[in-house]
Parts: structure tokens; C-alpha cells; sequence
């Protein structure tokens, strides 16, 4: 593990292959450096090549007689300006820049905030983007090409606050490792990663961070009526199955319950209704909903979570076979609604109606949250790099939405019109799994609410988008993301 330590100061007179600073847009230097004759240097060199301290821009300098060896200027746009989420993406790029500058001990000085930011909160997004930029995945690869990531983290902070954020370094590298285990399993390739093989890292995941697992197989699937994960399942060898992790603390009992519903198609080829064959390859990801609520699940005993809370991970392979589902088939779900199927490549929703039914049925919960990458639609509206919220709950979605900006993460809410639950109307069942080109992503939403008990507090994260981004996109890098889970972390925690 990566050590990360708070350490008093600016930095300067630390040892480091490479130190890293913010400025504010329209200052000549950051303001962080206490040093008069390196803020010259530095303001110099940014002069000379045009850095002004925009947001997404970085200046990068190789010092001549100083501890630390090179200084990284991370851009932060306008002081007022600054968000969390602009922290956050900063930092990722300072810690994406670090691996390819081979930098194996680093420093972090954290920035100054305008009054209402909590220094705390700038610690942990900072150390916490900077973690998540260090990721990669190489484990197929031979060596890795940019060398190995750095080994110690020293984060910056003034006198008197080293204890004050001791405690939140500790956090953040725990949601580090959860998000890792998350990403990793996103990565992995379809052909070892089945879902079998999904429930044996769970089951071992879990006793690691003591976590309950119980796993749920296709008998007892068909004894509870889960037309959606058998029908699905149907055209692959690997059968379904269907992860539960419960973390239930003490005195949890007096506070709310909460769901987690992760889709995890292991990969999706459509079905029948094949996709494309071009980036048919990124279809690995479409676990990722399962991923994010696993990482989440991991992180709540170390963190202490004072709040019940339940993970589902529906566990499919889609594959074209001679026994998989045809359009025009009509499924049975768990709460005994019918679905005629229009394309078997919109699976995601039909076994979230499964988890979301059952979840309803036997865990009654005061909260339920999907998480998937449901659609391209989604996409369509929002970019590839925020999440879309849709909820029958106005509350939890601002619960939601105010994490996700604690966070760092971008989401948004789209609405659940009911006028179009006509475009998903019937001839011949309950309801089809698929509508009119145009408004996806609601449809989508408006399926799964029809396996929703109308008491129940729910909310479907579509994080169709930013999961896995197939190239570089801006400040993110190409690959898996974890998406999700530092939002779920502090929603929990605001429960608790």
C-alpha cells in the first residue's frame, strides 16, 4: 500500500522527486510556497510559458539544487470558482502525471480554501484524487510502461493541523483500496471474469473487510420466480447468480435501511439482438454497477458506518446461444409482473427488476438505490462523464445529489415523466423492456419503478457514462473509474 503522510509546511525543504502545487488563476505563484526566492523562480518560469493557473492546466518545472527535484503547478481557475470537484480532477491529473514522471516519493501541498471549505475536506479531496490518478491496470501486461507508481505520499499541511487530517488520510486511502478492488474487476477480461468467478471475489473480499456474503444460484432463483436473471442468463454456459453482502453494525436497528442494487453483466454481447462488433470490447464494463456497490460494501466496517446497509449484485452473462431469449418472449419477474422482450440488449433492466422486487419483498427497505450502466441514452443527454439520477423521492435525490458534490462526482437529475410509461405499453404483457428511440434513459427508469414497492424510497443511478471511458476523456484516463462509490460512502454516512 501506498503510505500517505501528513507532514507540517510547505514542503520545501522535503526530499521528493516531485512536489505539487495549486494556483488560482491570476495569481502569479501558488500561494502555498512560503519560499520568496523559489515563488520568483517559479512565477517566472510560469510567465515565460504562458501558465496563468486555469482550471485543467499544469506547469511542470525541473528545480536546479532543491530537495524536491521537480515542482507540478496544478491549475485551479478562478479562486471563487473552486469546487470539489474541480480539486478532485486536479489532483487525479497531478497523480496520473506522477506515474509517467517515474516519481516514486511525492509531495502535496494542499491549497488554500475561500473561508466556507473545511481543510479537512480539501485533504481528503486532494489526497483523494491524486490516489485515484495513480491508478492502472497492468496485470497482463509484462512490465508495466510507465514503471512503477510512487511508493510514499507526503501531504503539506500548516502547524497544528497535522491531526486534523491524520484521520481523513486514513479514510481516503481506505476508500483507495476499496475503489481499486472496484476498478480492477472492471478491467478484468470477460474471459476470466464470469459470474462464478465474480462471487468467488466477493465471498473473499468480504471476509477480508467482514462483510456477510451469501450467494444465491439458479434453483433457488427459479423457486423465487427471477424470470429477468434466468432468461438473461439463459444463452451462456456461466450461470447467473446473485451476490447479498450485509454489513449490519450495532445499534443499526434504530436507523434507516438501506439497498444497494449493483447490474453486473459480465458481458454483454446483446443477445440476440447482437451489438456492433466495433468497441464491442468495453462490454467487460457492464459490471461496473455490481463493482461500485461490492467497493462500497467493502469500505463500511473499516469506516464505521453506523447504518444497515444491503448490497444485491446481479450476476449475468448475455451471450447469443441457441437457448437465449428471442424478442418477443415474454418473462415472468420476481414480483410477478410479465415483460414481453423487444431486445434481449436491454438486459440490465430486467434483472434489476429482479433485485429491485426482491429487495422490495424481503429486505423492506427505507432506501433503495440502483446503480448501472443502463444506457446509451443516458449518455446521449448528460456526456460521457456524469451520472443520471432518477427517483421517486425528491428528498433522496437531493440527499443524493448533495453527496455527489461532496464527492467530486457529477450527477444530475432527469425527470420520470408518467405519460411515458406509454412508450413501454404492451400488446401482450405487463409491460416490454425496450420504448421509442428518443427519452431512454426515462423509459429505462420508468421500467425499473414498476418493480418498486411505491413506499419505498428509490433512486437509479444510470452511470452508464462515467464507469469506463473507452479513451482519455479530459482529466480523466482511459478505463475503469469506480464511479459511485465515494458518493454511496458519504451518503451512507450521512445516514449514520
Amino acid at each position: 500500500m501506498i503510505r500517505v503522510t501528513p507532514v507540517p509546511g510547505d514542503l520545501s525543504d522535503q526530499r521528493a522527486d516531485l512536489t505539487v502545487h495549486f494556483q488560482f488563476e491570476g495569481e502569479p505563484y501558488p500561494a502555498t510556497l512560503a519560499d520568496p526566492a523559489l515563488r520568483k523562480s517559479l512565477a517566472e518560469i510560469a510567465r515565460l510559458d504562458g501558465f496563468e493557473g486555469k482550471q485543467d492546466s499544469a506547469l511542470l518545472w525541473h528545480s536546479n539544487g532543491r530537495p524536491a527535484a521537480r515542482f507540478l503547478v496544478m491549475g485551479l481557475g478562478r479562486r471563487k470558482n473552486l469546487s470539489r470537484e474541480v480539486l478532485h480532477r486536479a489532483s487525479a491529473v497531478a497523480g496520473s502525471r506522477s506515474v509517467g514522471l517515474r516519481a516514486r516519493r511525492v509531495g502535496l501541498v494542499l491549497p488554500p480554501l475561500p473561508k466556507d471549505k473545511h481543510f479537512e475536506e480539501a485533504a481528503g479531496l486532494a489526497a483523494g484524487g491524486f490516489l485515484h490518478g495513480l491508478y492502472r491496470f497492468d496485470k497482463y501486461l509484462s512490465a508495466p510502461r510507465n514503471g512503477a507508481g510512487p511508493e510514499e505520499i507526503l501531504v503539506g499541511a500548516g502547524e497544528g493541523k497535522l491531526k486534523r487530517i491524520r484521520s481523513v488520510l486514513e479514510e481516503v486511502q481506505e476508500i483507495d483500496r476499496v475503489s481499486r478492488v472496484a476498478r480492477d474487476l472492471i478491467s478484468e477480461h470477460p474471459g476470466y471474469l464470469h459470474p462464478e468467478k465474480m462471487a468467488e471475489v466477493a465471498v473473499r473480499e468480504a471476509r477480508k473487510s467482514s462483510v456477510k456474503c451469501r450467494l444465491m444460484s439458479e434453483p433457488e432463483m427459479k423457486r423465487l420466480g427471477m424470470g429477468g436473471m434466468l432468461g438473461v442468463s439463459r444463452g451462456s454456459e456461466h450461470p447467473a447468480v446473485m451476490i447479498h453482502l450485509s454489513h449490519v453494525p450495532r445499534g443499526a436497528k434504530k436507523k434507516p435501511r438501506v439497498v444497494l442494487v449493483g447490474k453486473g453483466v459480465t458481458f454483454d454481447t446483446g443477445g440476440i439482438s447482437l451489438k456492433q462488433p466495433e468497441g464491442m470490447e468495453a462490454m467487460k464494463a457492464d459490471m461496473s454497477g455490481a463493482a461500485a456497490v461490492l467497493g462500497t460494501m467493502l469500505a463500511l466496517p473499516a469506516l464505521g458506518i453506523g447504518v444497515e446497509v444491503h448490497g444485491l449484485l446481479m450476476m449475468v452473462e448475455n451471450m447469443p446461444d441457441g437457448r437465449a431469449i428471442r424478442p418477443g418472449d415474454v418473462l415472468r419477474m420476481a414480483n410477478g409482473k410479465t415483460v414481453e422482450i423487444k431486445s434481449t440488449d436491454a438486459e440490465g433492466r430486467l434483472i434489476l427488476a429482479d433485485g429491485l422486487s426482491w429487495a422490495c419483498a424481503t429486505l423492506k427497505p427505507d432506501f433503495l438505490i440502483d446503480l448501472a450502466t443502463l444506457t446509451g441514452a443516458c449518455m446521449v443527454a448528460l456526456g460521457p462523464g456524469c451520472t443520471g439520477v432518477m427517483s421517486n423521492n425528491d428528498r433522496l435525490v437531493r440527499r443524493i445529489l448533495d453527496s455527489a458534490e461532496e464527492a467530486g462526482e457529477r450527477m444530475w437529475q432527469l425527470p420520470l415523466f408518467p405519460e411515458y410509461r406509454e412508450h413501454i405499453r404492451s400488446d401482450v404483457a405487463d409491460i416490454k423492456n425496450s420504448g421509442i428511440r428518443y427519452g431512454g434513459a426515462i423509459t429505462a427508469g420508468l421500467f425499473l419503478q414498476e418493480f418498486v414497492q411505491p413506499d419505498v424510497a428509490w433512486a437509479h443511478l444510470d452511470i452508464a457514462g462515467p464507469a469506463y471511458f473507452e479513451s482519455a476523456y479530459g482529466y480523466a484516463p482511459k478505463g475503469a473509474t469506480g464511479h459511485g462509490i465515494r458518493t454511496l460512502i458519504r451518503f451512507l454516512r450521512s445516514l449514520s
